[in-house]
C-alpha cells in the first residue's frame, strides 16, 4: 500500500477554533465517556460550529479514551465523513492540497462496477472533492483539480453512478465552471467543450428516464449550460450543437416549478441569442 505522507499526521490541536458560547459552557478540561460519546454524535450535525468544537475536542483527548475508534466505528461516521469536513475549511484544506490527497480518490470515483458498497466508496469519494468547493470556491483549488483532471474522474460517476452521485459529480463541474480559471480550462480548446457538453447532455436524457425527474440535478445542469454561454467558442458550439431538450418543453413542467433553473435557461438563451 501507498505509504501516506507525514503532512496527512499534522497535529491540528493547533488551530483555533471559533466556538459557540453555548457549547463552550459544557467543555470539561476532563471529559468522561459520556461526553466522548457526545461529541461523536455531533460530527454528525448540520451545524457547522457544533461539527468544529467536536472534532477539536476528540483530537484534543483522543489519547485518553481507547475505546474512541471503536466508538467512531460503530457510529455513522466514516474517514469520507471526516474528510469532507478538513476539505471543507481553508486551515486544513491547503494541507489536504498540499499532500496531493485528492490523487488517492480519484480511483474511488473511477470505479467501475455498480454494486452498492462501491457505489457508496464512489458516493463518498465525490463528496470530499465537492466539499472542497464549496462556497466561496477557492480558485487555487479549482486550478489543482484541472490540472490533475478531476473532470475526467467525473465520468464514470455520470455514465453509471447513482442519482446522488450523478448530482455531485455536475455540481463539481459546476462549481469549475463559476470561477474564469475553470471556464477558461474547459473551453480553450475543443475537445474540452464536446467533452464537458456530451456529459451533461448524458444527464438531460438519464433526467427523461426517472419516474420523478431530479429538480437539483437539472438545476446544476442547466446552470453549467448558462456558464459556458459566456465564452464565444462556447457559444459557438452551443449554437451548432444545442441541449435541445431545455428549449423543446422537456422539462417545462420541473422548470416551472424551480425559478433558478429558470432564470440560468433564459440567461442561456439570451447568450446565445436565441431571442
Amino acid at each position: 500500500m501507498v505509504n501516506l505522507p507525514d503532512s496527512l499526521y499534522e497535529d491540528y490541536t493547533r488551530l483555533m477554533v471559533n466556538v459557540p458560547s453555548a457549547s463552550a459552557s459544557t467543555f470539561q478540561p476532563s471529559p468522561d465517556l459520556r461526553m466522548i460519546i457526545k461529541w461523536v454524535d455531533d460530527l454528525h450535525s448540520t451545524i457547522p460550529s457544533t461539527v468544529d468544537f467536536a472534532l477539536q475536542n476528540l483530537t484534543t483527548h483522543r489519547k485518553k479514551f481507547e475505546i474512541l475508534p471503536w466508538l467512531l466505528w460503530k457510529s455513522r461516521c466514516t474517514m469520507a465523513m471526516m474528510l469532507q469536513c478538513i476539505t471543507h475549511y481553508p486551515e486544513t484544506r491547503n494541507g489536504f492540497l498540499t499532500a496531493d490527497m485528492p490523487n488517492y480518490f480519484y480511483p474511488l470515483m473511477d470505479i467501475g462496477l455498480t454494486d452498492k458498497p462501491l457505489e457508496c466508496l464512489r458516493l463518498g469519494a465525490l463528496g470530499v472533492i465537492a466539499h472542497m468547493l464549496k462556497p466561496p470556491v477557492d480558485v487555487a483549488v479549482v486550478r489543482y483539480l484541472v490540472d490533475t483532471s478531476c473532470l475526467d474522474h467525473c465520468t464514470k460517476a455520470i455514465e453509471i453512478g447513482s442519482t446522488e452521485s450523478k448530482t455531485l459529480a455536475v455540481f463539481i463541474i459546476n462549481k469549475i465552471l463559476s470561477t474564469g480559471v475553470g471556464l477558461q480550462y474547459c473551453c480553450v480548446l475543443p475537445d474540452r467543450f464536446f467533452f464537458i457538453d456530451g456529459l451533461l447532455k448524458k444527464l438531460l436524457v438519464y433526467l427523461t428516464t426517472m419516474p420523478t425527474p431530479c429538480p437539483s440535478l437539472l438545476n446544476l445542469i442547466v446552470g453549467c449550460y448558462a456558464k459556458l454561454s459566456y465564452k464565444p467558442r462556447a457559444r459557438r458550439g452551443l449554437r451548432r450543437y444545442l441541449p435541445a431538450m431545455l428549449f423543446n418543453g422537456t422539462f417545462a413542467s420541473l422548470l416551472a416549478k424551480d425559478p433558478a433553473a429558470e432564470g440560468y435557461r433564459r440567461e442561456l438563451i439570451k447568450n446565445l441569442e436565441m431571442i
